[in-house]
């Protein structure tokens, strides 16, 4: 069984994993030039198997019986999450980083209507209120506040691809608080990286015969490592903790918190300047966040 927490408690996990998850567009732009996608999504699920193996490896006996008895639903979790990251991954490669922020605010709104058509759960009237104030944030913030920029982003295919990982995330996210009766947290994310590395591995070799030739540098090397370790282990171990005590629909509302931590590490970090959108946009999420997580 996952482990139970308070709502409090929930909320800080839900928050966490936003943090980290603002960071892949990122990094896998950065060395996108350097290495394909899916060897990227391989090497990055490979090294969170690594990195889990040593934690699970004694409990996994233990769990051996719910493993067998939970092997369907594992394995839909697993696929829902690998599409997932897999696609957010890849859009990168196609679109812009405003682009996929805005694609993935969609988020909540969209597990809301898996969770209603699944499992004939319903947003009330706060939530609903919530989720269209923290879109409106991330629509604020990207657009500068602005309409004609707004009305001038071009789609294109990295946004279709980016949509399809949001319906995957929200099929995870739905399907995930449906099953009580999974392993702890910890074999779950184990078992979640080993159906990711199977299913990535006959794509990362197709890709390495029909694919254009790449080099592991140690650029890439840094990459797959902080990819593994931050965004995949930690973020969906927080991710996973938080919808089982949050539920779908108010858990998926804090991914609109992803460019808010963007904006604050640029700003902290880089010591890029911060605007009245960046505020307006930041307090349109804090506000929906703080009407659609309420018990």
């Amino acid at each position: 069984m996952l482990p139970t927490i308070g709502h409090r408690t929930a909320c800080i996990f839900a928050m966490l994993a936003p943090a980290m998850w603002g960071t892949p567009p990122v990094v896998a732009r950065a060395v996108s030039a350097d290495v394909p996608p899916l060897a990227l999504s391989f090497a990055r699920w490979l090294v969170a198997l690594i990195v889990l193996l040593p934690f699970v490896w004694r409990r996994l006996p233990q769990e051996a019986e719910s493993l067998r008895r939970n092997w369907r639903p594992l394995a839909t979790l697993g696929v829902f999450m690998t599409a997932g990251s897999t696609l957010s991954v890849s859009s990168v490669y196609f679109t812009t980083a405003t682009n996929a922020v805005l694609v993935n605010a969609s988020q909540p709104a969209l597990t809301a209507a898996v969770a209603w058509a699944i499992a004939a759960e319903r947003l009330n009237a706060r939530q609903a209120a919530g989720i269209a104030l923290a879109f409106a944030g991330i629509v604020a913030m990207v657009s500068r506040a602005d309409l004609a920029a707004l009305l001038a982003l071009d789609i294109n295919v990295g946004d279709l691809i980016m949509l399809l990982a949001v319906v995957a995330w929200a099929l995870y996210a739905v399907h995930l608080h449906r099953n009580r009766q999974l392993p702890g947290s910890d074999v779950l994310l184990f078992m979640i990286a080993a159906t990711a590395t199977i299913t990535l591995l006959p794509l990362f070799l197709i890709e390495a015969v029909v694919g254009p030739s790449w080099e592991a540098t140690g650029e890439v090397g840094l990459a797959v490592v902080y990819l593994a370790v931050f965004p995949t282990v930690l973020a969906i171990y927080c991710w996973t903790i938080a919808i089982r005590a949050l539920g779908a629909n108010r858990t998926a509302i804090f991914i609109n918190l992803i460019p808010v931590f963007g904006v604050a590490f640029a700003f902290i970090f880089l010591g890029e300047r911060l605007f009245a959108y960046h505020l307006l946009g930041a307090g349109l999420v804090f506000a929906g966040i703080l009407l659609g997580a309420r018990r």
